[in-house]
């Protein structure tokens, strides 16, 4: 699994994936439906805040299970 500590470097790649998309692209956040824009996202992730990390993690563990080929598997079944 994912380990806690989120180094510097896994944060630039995330904030640098982010910062391609659209300004206008929003993020749903949680149950009470809070949206925030990608440069509020990159915000939350250079804070540290609570919902910055989980999106870092969210976007790692994206990353690996497309380097592995656990996502394919998943979308294409045999």
């Amino acid at each position: 699994m994912f380990d806690q500590n989120i180094s510097k470097k896994e944060k630039e790649l995330v904030i640098a994936r982010l910062e391609v998309l659209s300004p206008e692209l929003h993020f749903s956040v949680g149950s009470d439906s809070k949206n925030l824009s990608r440069d509020e996202m990159i915000q939350q992730i250079m804070e540290d805040s609570a919902i910055g990390k989980e999106f870092v993690k969210i976007d790692l563990n994206f990353l690996r299970a497309l380097k592995d080929g656990s996502l394919m598997k998943e979308l294409i079944p045999v």
